[in-house]
């Protein structure tokens, strides 16, 4: 599969000063997401425990308030490296290296897990109408999630180690982490956002060579990534430049947002803090 590519620049600039938190949840062993629950107007955090590639049993979800006050550390146990997630009707999905977890939402009961096979470091998930997407971010791979079933949907090199994802109307949005990953997980080549047609799996080209990207987040119309190694966020721009918007420690994972709320994960210093954007 060729990329076509659409907008292909990004811009740099001098990069603001980061704002004051609204607050500053923590210490977790290694937080890598956290997802907005509107239901039940709360936040669930992944926290990997400990090494993010190693099927070790440390991993767990934890539960804080709106406001950032921590509800349960350890809310749900059983996985080992949980990554990304997302919700479809009463279930979360947690992706966990070669496996999806299903859990209840209302009591962090988890149901069952789902192998995915091939699979190699499941990343993250997003989900729309009952439907949700997995990166496979060491096989260059996305998995397609619906009626409790998994199956590969895109199996293509050129996705670059595929990271973060975002459902955003008839497109799959995709952070590429870049090209010849090292030991410390920097890479030869810097990753670019793409996107992915749902009904014709063409792969395009929004943004190039922007860095180490991990969460992808709209609020308001704006479309944020960021860049796991340096701890920089950046906006796309609507003519495929991006401008740095925010500079964070270095890993800032998985970002996401809720209204004009923006959480974000640091994994090393292991917080999680929200600001509102912009």
């Amino acid at each position: 599969m060729k990329i076509r590519a659409l907008l292909i620049t990004a811009t740099l600039a001098a990069t603001p000063a980061m704002a004051d938190p609204l607050w500053t949840a923590g210490p977790f062993d290694m937080p890598e997401s956290a997802i907005f629950d509107p239901d039940s107007n709360r936040i669930i955090v992944s926290v990997i425990g400990g090494n993010p590639g190693e099927a070790d049993g440390n991993g767990s979800l934890a539960l804080l308030a709106a406001d950032g006050e921590i509800l349960d550390e350890v809310w749900t146990t059983g996985m080992d490296a949980p990554k990304g997630m997302a919700i479809v009707e009463d279930t979360l999905l947690v992706a966990d290296l070669t496996r999806v977890h299903e859990v209840d939402l209302a009591s962090g009961k988890l149901l069952r897990s789902i192998s995915a096979p091939g699979a190699i470091f499941l990343n993250d998930i997003t989900s729309q109408n009952g439907v949700a997407f997995v990166s496979d971010f060491m096989g260059h791979k996305i998995w397609r999630y619906e009626n409790g079933a998994l199956t590969l949907w895109v199996d293509e090199p050129a996705l670059n180690h595929p990271n973060g994802l975002l459902l955003d109307g008839v497109s799959l949005l995709v952070g590429s982490w870049g090209e010849g990953v090292q030991q410390d997980f920097s890479t030869e080549k810097p990753g670019s956002l793409l996107s992915i047609d749902i009904s014709t799996q063409e792969i395009s080209l929004i943004a190039k060579d922007i860095g180490n990207l991990d969460g992808i987040a709209r609020i308001e119309g704006q479309l944020l990534v960021n860049d796991w190694i340096t701890g920089t966020l950046y906006e796309v721009l609507t003519d495929g430049n991006v401008r740095p918007v925010s500079q964070y420690a270095p890993g800032l994972a998985d970002i996401s947002s809720h209204g004009s709320m923006l959480l974000l994960p640091s994994m090393l210093e292991g917080t999680i803090s929200a600001r509102n954007y912009p």
